[in-house]
């Protein structure tokens, strides 16, 4: 009885002390536990890096290494990805794993000093791939070598567990080494093992699932995969038994898997193996081996549904419409179709011939006509099987009213016209009129002012001026609308007094007249024509006053029909023409209907030697169609700067030189000064180099033009009745020669 009472004030004892110690016993267990999960990253980066090292000993080959933050992203030839890292601190005993020279995994827990082998294989058909974690419970390194279902100990080389929990800070150094190494991926363990990997980009096979994991088929259900494929010059195929699988022609790098599941499991077919794989071979001795899990429901398979509606969120626009999809969970895919809703109602083969594969639960249809009703059209499958085809229709957003565009609306609303470097508004305007063709007069051009030319009466689009000259006042005339036929003036000279400004007209020469003059100028006007058409007798500008000269002319963006040999499109009279400041020519079309002997500007030669001496000439993007010279084209005594660049010049049946620009004076035109580059000169027959070349008596050499032999005709058509010569974009790579979808009114039919 007293040994009794002895053992239980004993047991008692202990228990009261046990109680008092019990808060500083939770919290050594609290602290294990918070340390062991600390160490959580450096145990799945361990595992990762044993994974990864497996697949690379194991002969797999790579098509891309990508690195960040420390880590080796891996793309793998068959479509795999792994990934190395390299580099953790933490207060632990981090082993160190390698493999030795007998293929086997082995760890050191010694910072390397040595090493334990797991008597486990690293690699070969029975590698095995060990598991490592800390026991929280005891905070000791454990092992696993059946993918994690039961653990041992990590023995040192005294064969006692080791303590995954120190109390220095250490370095999860996995390797010793890993770069990108030329064409190769180089791995050095801790241990001393080198590995050298080749990177091969233009070689990989890759099997792409529509869902991650083991692929399930009902009984005798055909599923189909995309292969991913390059540089493989042979491949063998491996099924489970009773499964079949074969791969198609690679068209455009991609291949299809055909995989197809026994049609009842039995004893025969009852394979434990899932693996479909597709052994690929490259040039070399490369291989690679992308496999999928596949396994059978053993169940009779279901044909997929699918139901197709109107988006409940995205709205038709004018060129999309947008469509929820929702197939069978069966269904490996789906295809549409979306048709005008006038046309007929396609069977599942079309859809699934001619449609396009969709992606997820909804797709998006565009490049749609505005305000038109389609239907669309689709089809869910699942291997051989197909669903009923599902459709539903809809229409498109009416496209908005674009407001016809009216530049005396503009001018009304206060907005401004660009004419050349001149702005058209209220501000500098106050005051316009607005007059039909028939309403104009000779005193209104006279007199001046901002005109609006209203063309909007088809029976109403011509003015003639009488008698052989007028005086124009400082006048701005700008048709209305430039998007219907242009309203024609036709006059005798039209006499520059003051500025004159002329946009989106027809002014035609009524007689054998130089247009516009500055014959009885008071001052050096200046001359700005844009988005017109012009028929020209004689000189289109001609500087004919003896003292004053325009001061400026600016042509743009329009179309110049000339008709009277030797009669330029500019030219002065006066010699001391040191008031000229600029000649530009930007985008227009210059043109004869038959080869036609001309000067496009004549500013003085040799013996006439104007004093040009401050006009710059810019001639710019301009096509010049069946206009020649014998002498030269562009030309001056002294200029202070000379552009001409993208323009093309065309043409035929002449058998004359014809120089592009000269300028004489050596000594005050200098090569600084001129630009002469990627013009397009084409003519025929070519019987000298003479052709379309530049000619300069300084020192400027003239680039990248092209002109002679081989030089193909640069226009896609050529209609010299209606002045229509688009250039061919194939032929004239630079960009050079006028465009006509500027030219609103410009209509080719």
């Amino acid at each position: 009885m007293k040994k009794y009472l002895i053992l239980i004030f004993v047991a008692l004892a202990a228990v009261f002390q046990s109680c008092d110690n019990n808060d500083d016993l939770w919290d050594a267990i609290d602290d294990l536990k918070s340390r062991v999960q600390a160490l959580e990253t450096q145990v799945d980066a361990l595992n990762g890096n044993i994974e990864a090292l497996q697949k690379l000993y194991g002969g797999a080959t790579i098509s891309k290494v990508e690195t960040s933050d420390g880590k080796y992203l891996i793309t793998l030839t068959n479509g795999e990805t792994i990934e190395l890292v390299q580099g953790s601190e933490a207060e632990a005993v981090i082993p160190i794993v390698s493999i030795n020279d007998k293929g086997e995994w082995q760890v050191s827990t010694d910072n390397g000093a040595t090493f334990t082998s797991l008597g486990v294989k690293a690699v070969a058909e029975d590698g095995t791939t060990p598991r490592f974690r800390i026991d929280e419970a005891t905070g000791y390194w454990q092992v696993s070598y059946d993918g994690g279902t039961s653990f041992e100990n990590v023995k040192d080389t005294k064969g006692q567990p080791v303590k995954a929990i120190g109390s220095g800070t250490v370095t999860d150094k996995f390797f010793e080494e890993v770069k990108v190494d030329g064409g190769d991926l180089y791995i050095r363990l801790l241990g001393g093992e080198e590995l050298r990997i080749p990177i091969v980009s233009d070689f990989f096979c890759r099997i792409v699932t529509p869902t991650e994991g083991v692929q399930t088929f009902d009984a005798g259900a055909t599923k189909r995969f995309v292969v991913e494929i390059r540089g493989v010059e042979q491949v063998k195929l491996s099924a489970p038994e009773g499964w079949s699988a074969r791969l198609t022609d690679a068209v455009d790098e991609r291949a299809e898997l055909i995989v197809t599941a026994p049609a009842a499991v039995t004893r025969a077919t009852a394979d434990t193996s899932k693996d479909v794989a597709i052994e690929a071979f490259a040039a070399g001795g490369l291989s690679t081996v992308a496999k999928i899990q596949v396994e059978s429901t053993g169940t009779a398979p279901a044909a997929p549904t699918v139901a197709v509606t109107n988006s409940a969120t995205v709205e038709p626009t004018q060129s999309a419409l947008t469509f929820d999809v929702a197939p069978s969970a069966n269904a490996d895919g789906w295809k549409y179709l979306c048709l005008k809703s006038t046309e007929a109602a396609p069977d599942a083969a079309r859809v699934l011939a001619e449609g396009t594969a969709g992606a997820g639960t909804g797709v998006t249809v565009g490049n749609l006509e505005a305000n038109t009703a389609y239907t669309i059209y689709v089809v869910a499958y699942a291997g051989d099987l197909t669903s009923e085809v599902a459709s539903v229709g809809n229409t498109t957003a009416e496209a908005p009213v674009t407001a016809e565009a009216d530049y005396y609306q503009d001018y009304q609303d206060g907005k401004d016209i660009a004419l050349g470097d001149l702005t058209i508004n209220k501000t500098v305007y106050p005051e316009a009129q607005l007059l039909k063709p028939s309403e104009l007069t000779a005193a209104i051009i006279t007199a001046g002012g901002l005109i609006f030319v209203d063309n909007s009466d088809a029976a109403d689009l011509s003015f003639t001026i009488s008698g052989a000259s007028i005086n124009m006042g400082d006048i701005v005339l700008i048709g209305r609308y430039p998007e219907r036929a242009q309203a024609t003036i036709s006059g005798p000279e039209l006499r520059c007094k003051y500025n004159a400004a002329f946009k989106n007209l027809h002014i035609a020469a009524s007689g054998n007249y130089n247009l516009f003059t500055t014959t009885n100028a008071t001052y050096d006007p200046t001359l700005h024509v844009e988005d017109c058409t012009v028929d020209a007798a004689y000189n289109v500008v001609y500087d004919s006053h003896n003292t004053q000269n325009f001061k400026s002319v600016y042509f743009g963006n329009s179309i110049v029909k000339m008709t009277v040999a030797n009669k330029p499109f500019y030219s002065t009279k006066a010699k001391d023409a040191h008031t000229q400041q600029l000649i530009r020519l930007d985008n227009n079309v210059f043109y004869a209907e038959t080869p036609l002997q001309n000067y496009l500007i004549n500013c003085g030669d040799r013996s006439q030697a104007f004093q040009t001496t401050r006009l710059q000439v810019e001639v710019t993007n301009n096509t010049i169609y069946n206009i020649y010279q014998p002498n030269i084209m562009i030309r001056a005594y002294v200029l202070a700067g000379l552009t001409v660049t993208k323009n093309v010049g065309y043409y035929t049946g002449v058998t004359a030189k014809n120089y592009l620009t000269g300028v004489y004076d050596t000594a005050g035109f200098t090569a600084d000064k001129a630009e002469v580059t990627y013009n397009y000169l084409y003519t025929a027959p070519v019987s000298d180099t003479n052709f379309w070349s530049a000619k300069h008596t300084g020192s400027y050499t003239p680039a990248n033009n092209q002109m002679g032999d081989g030089v193909e005709a640069p226009f896609s058509s050529m209609d010299a009745a209606k002045g229509y010569f688009p250039v061919d974009a194939s032929v004239v790579k630079t960009g050079a020669g006028a465009t006509y979808d500027t030219k609103a009114w410009f209509k080719t039919e």
